[in-house]
């Protein structure tokens, strides 16, 4: 029996984090403490990971599209990401954005970018590939009822239970703005099962039983997290008054591993 819409709850409400993330550093790290980090604690953390550059190609060109379908306060700085105030778009409206905003060449390229590529291959030692499934959200100010509430990438992406998830705000991210939230060594549980909820991918993990911290941070731009297809994670609310917060989600695995053939299509292809 399917769980209609309009009777689905959130599985959490509000959520709080009690910890902040360890910071890893690639640059002065050796791999093997880095791939053992990963293992223990199901994610990794990484400041200035990513090429704030071409980061801030690709919000702009989000931005553009925002702006084009009048998103956007047009009084206020353009790079700042302010709402409009007007209704939140239906799904109809966001999906006929969402469909520009895959096919934009600066928001594909970066998740094949040779930075994170070379990345993933030190952390899966090996060749590593990113999903052509990549995916970006867009958050509205006070829209509590699409947060996305936790779960398991592993329950959408199938393949080889080996593919990670590179998070990456697109722009500098405090925590009123609900940036990810992981539950720390949530890895270990293994793959859980899911139920019908409320928000983003529509699917989620209970988690109120858990013995387990939930972390975050005040993101800035150019940080990362990874973590494993079973590492349990959500949003937080986006508390501002007025911004948007806009985020990218690339996956990657090891060349020679399995890959689920939805891995291969656009989102929601």
């Amino acid at each position: 029996m399917t769980t209609s819409l309009a009777s689905r709850s959130p599985l959490i409400h509000d959520l709080q984090p009690v910890g902040r993330f360890a910071v890893s550093d690639p640059r002065s790290e050796a791999p093997a403490i880095l791939r053992q980090r990963l293992r223990r604690e199901g994610y990794l953390f990484v400041r200035d990971a990513v090429d704030v550059a071409a980061l801030a190609r690709v919000r702009r060109d989000i931005l553009a599209l925002c702006a084009g379908h009048g998103w956007l306060d047009s009084d206020a700085s353009f790079d700042d990401g302010v709402y409009s105030g007007r209704a939140f778009p239906d799904h109809a409206e966001y999906m006929t954005l969402y469909r520009k905003l895959l096919a934009l060449p600066s928001f594909n390229d970066l998740s094949r970018s040779p930075g994170l590529l070379s990345l993933f291959a030190m952390l899966l030692d090996g060749p590593a590939i990113s999903h052509r499934r990549t995916i970006a959200r867009i958050s509205y100010p006070g829209n509590v009822a699409a947060t996305t509430q936790p779960h398991q990438d592993y329950f959408y992406i199938r393949g080889s239970t080996q593919t990670y998830t590179a998070w990456i705000p697109t722009a500098d991210c405090p925590s009123a703005l609900g940036g990810l939230a992981v539950l720390e060594g949530s890895q270990r549980l293994g793959f859980l099962p899911h139920e019908p909820t409320v928000g983003a991918g529509g699917n989620g993990v209970r988690t109120d039983h858990l013995d387990l911290r939930w972390l975050s941070e005040d993101y800035r731009a150019g940080d990362l997290v990874l973590f494993h297809s079973h590492t349990i994670h959500a949003a937080m609310d986006n508390r501002t008054r007025d911004r948007l917060r806009i985020s990218l989600d690339y996956r990657y695995q090891r060349a020679d591993a399995a890959i689920d053939p939805s891995s291969l299509e656009p989102h929601g292809g």
